[in-house]
């Protein structure tokens, strides 16, 4: 792949990918300030964020037919402009809540339907299937560097615009804002997709039917591909309690436990990601993933045995740092490998929005909801230890779907060479 092309090409989806999400998610950061300036109950705070992804959930499908009939740099380019105005919107009518929550759909359409399988599809177009694994890794890479850059610079206006909550908080809307709407500006210039005469494929040089669209909601290798996503991602998103776990039960302060998992999240991220991006392609992304999804059951377990006292604190933090960069490098490239069980990517937009629904918006909705529960009946060590056992339990899906996936690469090579000899016979 030529590199100064495909470089640019990811820096501005990954500049438009860090800079749209985080006005929903604005509470999870900045709550306290978030209620001072709306002037909302908890109630309706947590309701805006509830509307945006119940819009995320029922237009996610159409995003993945809409990435797959039409050009993806378009839709993600006519998306973000609208993306940009609900944003200054929501700026603007800060304190109307019925106005909000307006917005806040509207945020969600334009991010599920214009832009989460269209971006995905974008990265695959920009080179050729041996080199999806590296595109992927790369771009999770980058993203979690720019992602970290970005809420820093959102924490610095927040803390130096204004001494009065309400104003500085308006500063970080602004600046959300306006990233949104340069990235608009960077993508146009910066995205070019691999030349269509150098696509391997024959169905990448046309637009996929409605009939191959619905093609995909049949292939049963889809179904079980969103369970491996399922595997990666559930373990990423229920080992957020981990940081908890550090505060509660190992008796941490919470600013500590906050910068844990601020390296967890961001800083291991491009570590794994970039790890994932430069092996995966030679090892083979599907086995690559059940290596990693065994060797993170293997660390879960060895947590687990580790006594939950302070003395251990140092080993217990190294055991979360190796497993979440373990995990953060599947989590980078596990898309990329629908290219290893024959999904044509010109109907990958429409097999990522279904393993986006399976795999990772079960995990965010149920996971939760289970884990209070857990934690509200059951004393602290114990109720971690239930937790604990969940996550090895997704962990363990996902190797099942990784191992299924394997054989049915196996069949569909085996196919193959079988009817390059009937050729080569006739």
């Amino acid at each position: 792949m030529k590199k100064s092309r495909v470089y640019m090409g990811l820096f501005a989806l990954c500049f438009m990918y860090s800079g749209r999400y985080l006005l929903p998610y604005i509470k999870n950061i900045f709550y306290d300030a978030v209620a001072a300036a709306t002037g909302f109950t908890h109630t309706q705070i947590g309701l805006c964020l509830s509307v945006y992804i119940i819009a995320s959930n029922i237009f996610l499908i159409v995003g993945g037919y809409l990435a797959d009939r039409y050009e993806p740099k378009k839709i993600m380019l006519t998306s973000c402009v609208f993306n940009a105005l609900f944003s200054f919107g929501t700026l603007i009518f800060i304190r109307n809540f019925y106005v909000t929550i307006a917005l806040y759909f509207g945020l969600g359409v334009t991010n599920a339907c214009g832009f989460w399988s269209p971006v995905f599809k974008a990265i695959s177009l920009l080179g050729k299937r041996d080199e999806q694994g590296r595109l992927y890794g790369l771009f999770d890479s980058l993203y979690g560097l720019m992602a970290m850059l970005i809420s820093f610079i959102g924490l610095w206006i927040y803390a130096n615009v204004s001494a009065d909550p309400v104003v500085a908080l308006k500063g970080v809307y602004l600046f959300y804002s306006i990233l949104v709407t340069v990235s608009i500006f960077v993508l146009a210039m910066l995205y070019k997709p691999l030349p269509r005469e150098e696509m391997e494929e024959e169905e990448l040089k046309k637009k996929a039917t409605n009939r191959d669209v619905l093609n995909v909601l049949k292939m049963p290798r889809v179904w079980v591909f969103s369970l491996l996503v399922l595997g990666v991602y559930g373990f990423y998103s229920g080992s957020g309690y981990l940081t908890p776990y550090f505060s509660t039960v190992l008796g941490v302060s919470i600013a500590f436990s906050g910068v844990l998992a601020t390296i967890k999240t961001y800083g291991l991220r491009i570590v794994g990601s970039s790890f994932a991006a430069f092996s995966c392609d030679r090892i083979g992304r599907l086995k690559f993933m059940l290596i990693g999804l065994i060797i993170c059951v293997a660390f879960m377990v060895v947590f687990m045995m580790l006594p939950a006292s302070s003395s251990m604190l140092v080993p217990i933090i190294i055991l979360m740092f190796a497993m979440s960069t373990v995990n953060l490098a599947m989590k980078g490239i596990e898309l990329a490998a629908l290219d290893d069980i024959n999904v044509s990517r010109s109907v990958n937009g429409t097999a990522i929005a279904i393993a986006t629904l399976v795999g990772m918006n079960c995990p965010d909705i149920l996971l939760p909801i289970i884990f209070g529960s857990i934690l509200d009946h059951n004393d602290p060590v114990p109720a971690y230890k239930m937790i604990f056992s969940i996550l090895v339990g997704i962990l363990v899906v996902g190797i099942i779907a990784s191992i299924v996936l394997l054989r049915i690469k196996k069949n569909d090579e085996k196919k193959l060479a079988e009817a390059a000899v009937s050729g080569e016979s006739a």
